[in-house]
């Protein structure tokens, strides 16, 4: 078995059920705030905004087609909004009508806030924009080709939503955030409020020169940069803390499941794995739970039964995986030979991401340059968001 065998076996089934076949057990976005959809149409002086609230849609056409938002109170206030969007594509048009908009005009506090969904964007996990293709992806597979769930149209089709306006963009973000959410999510909350009290004030400080349609310098560039793959990060590790995805990812070898077959040392064991396919290298932090894939304890609160590091990888004359882990800690009890147990890499810790962002902060803020003194920092691998990559390579 593959991922790709995985994936096409639950097309298959979406395909012969004819509904959509879940992909996560919970939710994998946050409920939205306040939610504002929006849908663009047409292109320069011809393009028309609509948008809507939830009580009332309207309407409106050209480079002032941000009177619309404002007519449904985009402002910057105390607190933030969700931004509900068909693609991306939809929010780069919306940005480029921001930035055309007439800094004295009545819709230049709509035009703000869509700068900070441009940025807020970038953060995978957050909830102050609601891309629904890309949301529902994530949470379900219908039983067609890949690249048709990226069209809105199949979406409503196979989602029964017959609106195919910003009402129907609600409906759909009402759909993908329905039910529990996944757990830990609940941070990237603080983190959007944490981010809109600060650009507000910034906007609001009479003394500072800045335009939020500037060009970020060198500092604010690097620091944005380590929010955003922090953002990644974190993501990517709450999810797999579902047992869905998290039992596709074993066909990957990110998430891994054997039998304890020795323990030579209390705090040293070795596990014999399913499958060779296996992500977990050398020295690399991992954590792991008795049973399947499919037993991960989403949100129980009791955190990891086994912490640990990767000590040694080999290969037996049978053909069988076997990974030697080091430094183990095991709560409640011991682990025992012939133990089921599943691992995976160490889950992030956001309390840590925040200590060592607010470090590189205090470093950029220094007078002096940290970075022409000291030792040179080691490289590493970290997931960055696939549109800063993309931005990057353009």
């Amino acid at each position: 078995m593959s991922v790709a065998l995985f994936d096409l076996g639950q097309r298959l089934r979406s395909a012969t059920l004819a509904r959509p076949v879940a992909r996560s057990t919970v939710a994998p976005v946050l409920p939205p705030i306040d939610p504002v959809a929006i849908t663009l149409s047409g292109t320069g002086d011809g393009v028309l905004l609509r948008a809507t609230d939830g009580t009332q849609v309207t309407t409106a056409t050209g480079l002032g087609a941000l009177s619309a938002l404002a007519d449904l109170g985009v402002s910057v206030g105390p607190e933030h909004r969700t931004l509900v969007i068909a693609d991306r594509d939809t929010l780069s048009q919306l940005v480029e009508l921001a930035r055309a908009t007439d800094p004295a005009s009545p819709a230049a506090g709509s035009a703000a806030v869509v700068g900070w969904w441009s940025q807020r964007a970038d953060h995978p996990g957050t909830g102050a924009v609601l891309n629904v293709t890309v949301a529902c992806s994530a949470r379900w597979v219908l039983g067609v080709p890949p690249n048709d769930e990226r069209q809105l149209a199949v979406w409503r089709t196979w989602l029964g939503i017959g609106d195919t306006g910003p009402c129907g963009l609600l409906e759909l973000a009402a759909a993908v955030s329905a039910g529990q959410t996944l757990p830990g999510l609940e941070i990237f909350t603080e983190d959007d409020q944490r981010s809109w009290e600060s650009f507000a004030t910034r906007l609001a400080d009479p003394k500072a020169s800045w335009d939020w349609r500037m060009r970020d310098n060198r500092r604010e560039a690097a620091l944005g940069l380590a929010t955003r793959c922090d953002a990644a990060e974190l993501y990517e590790s709450l999810r797999l803390g579902d047992p869905l995805v998290a039992t596709r990812e074993s066909f990957s070898g990110t998430v891994v499941s054997g039998v304890v077959t020795a323990v030579p040392a209390r705090a040293r064991i070795e596990v014999t794995l399913d499958h060779l396919a296996c992500r977990l290298r050398e020295n690399a932090a991992i954590e792991g739970f008795p049973g399947y894939p499919r037993d991960v304890p989403a949100g129980d609160g009791r955190g990891p039964w086994l912490h640990g590091r990767v000590a040694a990888t080999r290969v037996t004359t049978d053909e069988r995986l076997v990974i030697t882990i080091t430094d183990t800690v095991v709560r409640p009890g011991p682990a025992r030979a012939g133990q089921r147990v599943t691992l995976r890499p160490r889950s992030v810790d956001p309390r840590q991401q925040r200590s060592g962002r607010h470090e590189l902060h205090r470093r950029y803020a220094a007078r002096r340059s940290w970075l022409s003194g000291g030792a040179a920092p080691a490289p590493r691998r970290r997931d960055v968001p696939l549109d800063v990559v993309v931005a990057a390579a353009e």
